[in-house]
């Protein structure tokens, strides 16, 4: 699919070896089971309890934007600190999926080649995983962790320093290869959007990475078109060029360099 296939181009484009981290979500002192449950792939799933699924999910995406930011700005100062003057790493990727008992966690895909890289990574990862413990320590009585994300549910108000979340997990220590990385995003990303075709799902990948191979969706759309009119063609069913004549020569370009990428036999 296109999800799938955007991933996998723009992460292995990459080249090099990358972090996978993992964000949890809360364990039971903040989202308790409910009386619900549901089936996945037959087996029977309790869920989290409603009225704090809710909270946790109409949350849970501005909490972690926060946190990795935060995680993000400790990772910059402490390879500034280090002596380098050179660009910063950034991310390259990450996904927002639904874990079985109904609640969102978070992936991200980092740099992990280069010295700098691996610095950087290390450190945003280590930020992460502290976060939880901070928190305990700062609010020790889970009625009240509770009450900091009803707060920000229900009036939109932010506790600087709480994010709410639980472990983070982070992968092979030495990294991974991107091929595995890309594979493993693509998973997260395309299972969420295919079982929510309302497209409340959330995945992100580099700008400079999409701009370098030109592989979007839009792209990626326009492709599965050229296939579709492809074989309409070839059953007689469209007397046309294949490539349609509307498009601008630009966008033409552009899509047909991204059609050597993704389906290599193109006529």
């Amino acid at each position: 699919m296109a999800l799938d296939r955007k991933w996998r181009h723009n992460v292995e484009h990459y080249g090099g070896q990358i972090k996978l981290l993992t964000l949890t979500p809360a364990g039971l002192d903040l989202l308790p089971w409910g009386d619900e449950s549901r089936t996945i792939a037959g087996e029977e799933v309790r869920l989290v309890e409603h009225i704090y699924r809710e909270q946790w999910n109409v949350t849970a995406q501005a909490r972690a934007s926060r946190l990795f930011e935060a995680a993000q700005r400790a990772a910059d100062r402490w390879v500034r600190r280090h002596g380098w003057g050179g660009g910063l790493p950034r991310q390259i990727g990450n996904v927002r999926a639904e874990q079985k008992r109904g609640v969102w966690h978070f992936h991200w895909v980092l740099p992990f080649e280069t010295e700098v890289e691996k610095l950087w990574s290390r450190t945003v990862h280590r930020f992460l995983d502290q976060a939880w413990r901070r928190e305990r320590e700062r609010w020790p009585d889970e009625a009240e962790r509770r009450e900091l994300i009803w707060r920000e549910y229900a009036t939109g108000e932010v506790t600087r320093g709480f994010y709410g979340f639980g472990f983070v997990h982070g992968g092979k220590r030495q990294g991974q290869t991107s091929e595995r990385a890309a594979g493993y995003m693509a998973r997260n990303a395309a299972g969420y959007m295919a079982r929510n075709v309302a497209g409340l799902g959330r995945h992100y990948v580099s700008a400079r990475l999409t701009r370098e191979t030109g592989v979007t969706m839009r792209a990626l759309r326009a492709c599965n078109w050229l296939w579709v009119r492809q074989r309409l063609i070839a059953a007689g069913e469209l007397e046309d060029g294949w490539v349609p004549g509307y498009w601008s020569a630009e966008w033409s370009a552009e899509v047909l360099r991204v059609w050597a990428l993704v389906a290599p036999r193109a006529p």
